[in-house]
């Protein structure tokens, strides 16, 4: 059997239990054996994650016993931590929790995240080749123990047909931490006629940038996928010019819904892009900013061309062949763990 283990689910992250609840039910559909457990507290303390690391523990003990890999999909990897005889996946989706820790606080966030859960696990995922990069660049670990398979786009998110409005055009923003660069979003989209959608809890400065420019705009919080899923049919087009991402899903959603998509020319997300899948701007250029957003709203032959492009980029992104690839890593990792063969954990 294997165990998915969820961080606690919150209001203002989603993005990761969206991606591998859909995971494990495609997974579940194709005959694996899996079981899911959530960790019942929020990770913004050391009291917290040793109460979730314990937790972990405990129900390896007394109720997961059938695990033969245990699956920490994202952000708390230190669940690992006191299950050292089970054969550990760890999918890590970016290194940027270590660039917002300094000092002190920044060395136990690298020992508990990073520095002893990576050397534990038996193997390590990350969705990109940037996040095997840094990942390399911040804990000493075997390359060979690193595989690189990517996000999927979920199959709900599918291509509809929409006339674009030109005259006052609907603009989706989805996420409102510091690297999501709302802030800079709003200075560049100020006298420009549209309504900004944005989907997160919304900062009070940006709230009162939002009020300073007269911007027009939607909040949407705590959004499920279907919600998602229709607010993509509700939009013209998709802003996503993030200073840093370990991936960056809603290019992709975007492009599945048929929406053109403004990111960043930064990898990963000209890479997940793909070629010609969206239009590049520096996001530390509120004046570049501005005018991508412009001639996306004003040239309908670069819509028309972006939209055929990310149309075809999502091809390599589909749900069965990345589910393949979980299901090849498993296979892998339960041979490895047969009497007479692999490492002792």
């Amino acid at each position: 059997m294997i165990t998915f283990i969820f961080r606690k689910r919150s209001s203002a992250f989603f993005s990761i239990e969206q991606i591998f609840q859909t995971l494990y039910t495609r997974l579940q559909e194709s005959g694996t054996s899996l079981a899911q457990l959530e960790l019942p507290h929020i990770s913004t303390g050391i009291g917290p994650v040793l109460k979730n690391i314990w937790f972990v523990a405990r129900h390896r003990a007394t109720r997961h016993r059938a695990t033969k890999i245990l699956h920490i999909t994202g952000d708390v990897h230190y669940a690992a931590l006191l299950c050292p005889f089970a054969r550990t996946v760890i999918t890590i989706h970016d290194c940027g929790l270590l660039k917002r820790g300094t000092g002190f606080k920044r060395l136990v966030m690298w020992i508990l995240w990073f520095g002893l859960p990576l050397r534990l696990a038996a193997a390590v995922v990350v969705i990109s080749e940037q996040t095997k990069r840094e990942v390399l660049e911040t804990v000493r670990v075997p390359a060979r123990k690193i595989r690189v398979i990517p996000n999927f786009i979920d199959p709900a998110f599918v291509f509809s047909e929409y006339r674009f409005a030109s005259a006052r055009p609907r603009i989706l923003h989805v996420g409102t931490t510091p690297n999501k660069n709302l802030s800079r979003v709003v200075n560049a989209l100020r006298d420009i006629p549209c309504v900004l959608v944005i989907v997160g809890v919304i900062p009070d400065p940006v709230l009162r940038q939002l009020t300073i420019a007269g911007t027009t705009f939607e909040n949407h919080i705590s959004v499920d996928k279907v919600a998602m899923v229709e607010l993509y049919r509700q939009i013209d087009l998709v802003s996503f010019p993030s200073t840093y991402e370990g991936f960056g899903m809603p290019i992709l959603e975007g492009q599945a819904a048929g929406r053109p998509v403004l990111t960043s020319d930064l990898d990963p997300m000209r890479s997940v892009a793909g070629p010609d899948g969206a239009l590049l701007v520096d996001p530390h250029s509120e004046d570049t900013i501005r005018a991508g957003f412009s001639v996306l709203i004003s040239d309908n032959l670069l819509r028309a061309r972006l939209i055929a492009a990310g149309r075809e980029n999502c091809r390599r992104f589909a749900l069965d062949a990345i589910a393949t690839r979980y299901r090849a890593l498993y296979r892998e990792l339960e041979a490895d763990s047969e009497p007479g063969r692999g490492e002792s954990m």
